[in-house]
């Protein structure tokens, strides 16, 4: 019993060893398939890398040739993209020794453009508008432009002065102007129309000095019946978009019955924004009279006013504020207190393209 037992376990094992070698068999031809993948792998890599697009000199002299006529940069950039493309090119090192240069000539033909819109600038600047604000007092301003304007000043109890004006700029320092208008007590009107020159009008300093000359006739309680002639000469300087600065001064010249009334005018503006200004302007009128009791009497009125001006855009300009006369002889406009509003419209002259 026991030898077939033994026989049994012996045959048993002989069978698991015979069966077992084909199993490790499989797995070797298993490994060796592996690495024939691998070997396959690494020779379509190979191709890849022997497939990559190489130029000859066909390409790069016809490529070459169609860069002729063209700006450094415009072929700075060409040549990038051509080492992009060919990157292993025959001609890699001609290539980067002329894009060296075609940098040192870019640069300078960026030098030269900014020269140039630098003098460009230049010259424009002698075209370019001013914007200066318009008087709050019922002022003629300083500035030629074109525009329409309408103001009204009242003062406690009975004096309400008012300005319609049209001014038409032919030129960007000559302008024509016509006004209706009345100044002081009572009621009344007076025509006006006159030239107006700037001397000076310069956008890179923000000087303008200007001169004008008027003539105007017309009605009022005081005076009745008067015809008489402006001039006027004014300054102004725009600082900054911030800040600026007029003043002007007009002798009146009565000439129906001689007198002679000198006004000055002064404001200043401040602009936190550039919809919102704030000013301060004061108008002073001196004026020696002659009566029939008493001689010659110097007369004079000066209030100031302080408000603010509104700009939805730039062609239009909005003011309200109110009025204050703060010295006088003999001569009192109004008492106590006042207010001033205006609406200035500017029609400017667009640029020829």
């Amino acid at each position: 019993m026991s030898r077939h037992l033994l026989r049994l376990l012996l045959l048993l094992l002989l069978a698991a060893a015979f069966g077992a070698a084909p199993a490790l068999a499989q797995d070797d031809l298993d490994d060796l398939g592996d690495l024939d993948d691998l070997e396959d792998e690494d020779d379509e890599d190979a191709e890849e890398l022997d497939d990559e697009e190489v130029d000859n000199e066909e390409i790069y002299n016809d490529y070459k040739s169609e860069l002729r006529g063209e700006s450094a940069a415009e072929e700075l950039d060409a040549w990038r993209r051509y080492l992009e493309v060919y990157p292993k090119s025959e001609y890699r090192m001609e290539i980067e020794k002329r894009m060296s240069g075609l940098e040192e000539a870019a640069f300078r033909e960026l030098s030269e453009d900014d020269l140039d819109e630098e003098v460009d600038d230049a010259e424009d600047a002698k075209d370019q508008e001013m914007f200066l604000a318009v008087p709050a007092l019922i002022q003629n301003g300083i500035n030629p432009r074109r525009r329409f304007k309408l103001q009204a000043l009242w003062g406690f109890d009975d004096m309400l002065n008012y300005e319609l004006g049209f001014e038409w700029a032919f030129m960007r320092q000559f302008s024509a102007y016509g006004t209706i208008r009345h100044q002081g007590r009572g009621f009344g009107a007076q025509i006006a129309a006159g030239a107006k020159y700037a001397l000076v009008k310069d956008v890179r300093t923000g000087l303008i000095v200007t001169g004008a000359f008027g003539i105007s006739v017309g009605f009022n309680a005081f005076d009745k019946v008067n015809f008489g002639i402006e001039p006027m000469i004014g300054f102004g300087w725009i600082a900054s978009e911030k800040f600026q600065v007029q003043t002007s001064i007009t002798p009146y010249l009565r000439l129906d019955r001689l007198r002679f009334t000198l006004v000055w005018d002064a404001m200043i503006v401040v602009s936190p924004t550039p919809v919102l200004s704030i000013y301060v302007e004061s108008r002073q009128k001196h004026s020696p009279v002659s009566t029939e009791n008493s001689g010659t009497k110097y007369f004079g009125f000066h209030h100031a006013g302080v408000g603010v001006k509104i700009y939805p855009q730039k062609t239009f300009e909005l003011t309200v504020g109110v009025n204050v006369p703060y010295a006088w002889d003999r001569w009192k406009d109004y008492k106590y207190f006042g207010v001033h509003a205006g609406l200035a419209i500017f029609f400017d002259k667009k640029k020829k393209g």
